[in-house]
């Protein structure tokens, strides 16, 4: 079987977590057997000229890089500027599947089902995206969280119905995201269905063992976050339990911010109103070296107030890291309740929590149980068998 992958982001041009989901997903399908062709965006400048050289072979795994100019909404503008250029690889591959991803399959799904059956995975939630784009007005919210989550979501989830619509099987990448979105677009049939997202472990273990001897947890608690400084992001909570866990429980932990936003600023100095020693901003870093200081932390922070399916849950389990977030769907699901992570209802009972397993003495433990819990159920390989099903059902 011959599968395309189709997204505007793939490693080393990445916006968020999908590109990541796509480079692991491609090499659980080819571990199956399954030819792999990736149809990934490359941004560049306008009227750059298209380079060649990041189009290669690999076993099983074919990446073609198509070069479309840096401009927002990047997922729509990569598949504007290339409809020649997929058409033609598509009827050059002839693929069985061609599997896309929420925001950049559709409009060319109108001409790509003609080719081959498609699968959509959606990553988000329009709606929710929104909502939270209005909440973070007056609350430090950048005027492009409000141009892309409110100015843009007429569009944004058009194009979702339109994927939906058109699509031979669509999949969320959680139970909980599902469930949103079918209620979004009052979905009543069972064409929708979910299929959690996986780590590759592999990959994980081997940056292990090149780096554990150096990566061993510190003799201080670490509180690691990654990601972009937004509002939604819920950053600022950052600076609230950095104070409560310096100041109240007298606590001698580090929290480590690498990432960078509109909120930068604002945490600065907030820091320095605070006189916080315990709290420490990073730019952003590679992900295998971000990936290196998670095997260094003992807490992964995602005060979120909403996620789907984020990978730096899923691998920070994975490695046994335990999870600090926001009583959630997703955080309910991902845990079981909570019964493998923390999970708050605000900043001060967060850090209640964090004072109480530190000194209770059950890190080692929990720690423990998460990682076993994760490798059981986030591993890519079997993310990657519940889409080939997927792919022989609607194929047959």
């Amino acid at each position: 079987m011959h599968v395309v992958l189709l997204s505007h982001e793939y490693p080393p041009f990445l916006f968020g977590g999908v590109g990541i989901f796509v480079k692991d997903l491609a090499q659980g399908l080819a571990n199956l057997g399954l030819e792999v062709t990736v149809v990934s965006g490359r941004p560049v400048p306008w009227k750059s000229e298209p380079s060649s050289n990041f189009d290669k072979r690999e076993d099983r795994i074919t990446t073609i890089r198509l070069p479309y100019p840096n401009l927002v909404p990047r997922h729509i503008t990569f598949q504007l500027f290339n409809a020649a250029k997929l058409k033609e690889i598509l009827k050059s591959i002839k693929p069985d599947v061609v599997h896309g991803q929420s925001g950049s399959a559709y409009p060319a799904i109108i001409s790509i089902r003609k080719s081959a059956p498609v699968v959509v995975t959606f990553h988000g939630s329009p709606a929710m995206t929104k909502n939270l784009s209005l909440n973070s007005v007056g609350k430090g919210g950048s005027f492009g969280d409000f141009l892309t989550g409110v100015i843009g979501y007429p569009a944004y989830e058009y194009g979702y119905r339109a994927e939906y619509k058109n699509s031979s099987a669509s999949v969320a990448v959680s139970e909980s995201l599902m469930k949103q979105l079918s209620a979004e677009m009052k979905v009543d049939d069972n064409k929708f269905q979910y299929i959690r997202n996986g780590v590759n472990l592999k990959y994980l273990d081997e940056l292990c063992s090149r780096t554990c001897n150096s990566t061993q947890n510190s003799k201080k608690p670490t509180l690691l976050f990654g990601g972009r400084l937004f509002w939604s992001k819920g950053v600022l909570n950052l600076v609230d339990l950095a104070y409560l866990l310096e100041k109240k429980y007298l606590l001698d932990m580090e929290i480590v911010i690498y990432g960078s936003g509109p909120m930068h600023k604002e945490i600065l100095q907030r820091k320095t109103k605070y006189g916080l020693k315990n709290l420490f901003l990073k730019d952003f870093t590679s992900r295998s070296d971000f990936l290196r200081e998670m095997m260094k932390a003992t807490f992964v922070l995602i005060p979120s107030f909403y996620e789907a399916a984020p990978m730096v849950l899923l691998e920070s389990m994975c490695m046994g890291k335990i999870p600090v977030m926001f009583n959630l769907p997703y955080s309910r699901e991902f845990t079981k309740s909570g019964k493998y992570g923390i999970l708050t209802e605000n900043v001060a009972d967060m850090a209640l929590k964090i004072n109480d397993l530190y000194n209770s003495g059950g890190i080692p433990h929990l720690e423990t149980k998460i990682r076993n819990f994760a490798r059981e159920n986030f591993n890519v390989e079997k993310t990657s068998l519940a889409y080939y099903k997927l792919y022989q059902r609607i194929c047959n």
